[in-house]
């Protein structure tokens, strides 16, 4: 009676909580149920392939932690959820390249398969490697391109489920994980490879970041990562997500005139329903400061990169 009572107290705080949050969201567009269901299902395809790789298997859709783990509070973190949602910008980017029949195998990391140069090379190879594995959007694939220090906590989330249950051997759970975290590759992932042959890139070729036809979406973001500071994910929800401000700003920062910013606006974005809106955008954006633009950007990335807390 004294556990459940004491759940019950701290459910009623949490309660409050949770409706103030969905009453009064902090953002200026509250998540869609769509948005919802996405950010849930790649969260549970990543707690599903944890499970699998330490060796629990069920014949269930849900993974067997992701109610404790849900109820718990553990999955409500900045860089998991950010990894989620540039997952999901990710594959709408892809999916609208696609469709406007984008030139992929003339792109730059096919054209740098024959460098002269035998590491950059590599690293065109690499990226195609990674990429051609993201499209998968399996458990496994969402598994390999999570950072490695996001995956290290997950992991043990996952392992101390199992052992507040005692159905399983802690020691095997713990060398599992520890295999686990041993073998997983950051370096293989999309972010990190495209931003490998970004550092290495051959200065002829440099311009092709500006174009993201050329260059291909992995390349183009990484370039803008680059540029500004900003991590891989959140440039991509950028590009993706619903105002279009935020990536004008960048291209402006970059010193692309009106016509060309709209051009990439166009390649990236497709058609949306607020298009009207872009030819005074575009007005505004023509009399602003290249540079002004750019440092306003560049104080972007104290609040872009999304930290695990503590526990």
């Amino acid at each position: 009676m004294l556990d459940a009572a004491t759940a019950s107290a701290n459910d009623a705080q949490m309660l409050c909580e949770d409706i103030a949050q969905q009453l009064f969201p902090r953002a200026q567009r509250a998540p869609s149920e769509a948005i919802l269901a996405s950010t849930r299902l790649i969260l549970q395809n990543l707690v599903q392939a944890i499970e699998a790789k330490l060796g629990i298997s069920s014949d269930v859709a849900t993974p067997l932690s992701w109610d404790m783990l849900s109820r718990s509070g553990l999955l409500r973190e900045a860089a998991l959820l950010e990894f989620a949602l540039a997952r999901m910008a990710e594959h709408h980017i892809s999916q609208r390249l696609e469709t406007g029949g984008a030139a992929f195998l003339s792109q730059l990391p096919n054209r740098l398969l024959d460098s002269d140069d035998p590491l950059v090379a590599e690293c065109a190879r690499k990226l195609l490697i990674a990429q051609n594995a993201a499209q998968i959007r399996s458990p496994e694939s969402f598994l390999r391109q999570l950072p490695a220090d996001v995956l290290h906590l997950l992991v043990w989330r996952v392992v101390a489920v199992f052992q507040m249950d005692g159905s399983r051997s802690a020691g095997n759970l713990i060398a599992s994980g520890n295999q686990l975290l041993a073998t997983h590759d950051e370096a293989a992932a999309v972010h990190a490879t495209a931003a490998k042959l970004v550092y290495f890139l051959p200065e002829e070729e440099r311009g092709s970041l500006l174009n993201p036809k050329d260059c291909g979406l992995a390349l183009y973001a990484s370039g803008l990562a680059h540029d500004y500071r900003l991590p891989h994910d959140r440039i991509l929800r950028f590009i993706d997500e619903q105002d279009v401000a935020p990536l004008l700003l960048m291209l402006r920062g970059r010193g692309h005139q009106a016509q060309a910013a709209l051009a990439i606006v166009q390649h990236l974005r497709g058609r949306r329903s607020d298009d009207h809106l872009l030819p005074d955008l575009l007005v505004q954006y023509e009399a602003l400061d290249p540079e002004a633009a750019r440092s306003e950007v560049l104080g972007w990335r104290l609040a872009a990169a999304p930290v695990w807390k503590a526990g």
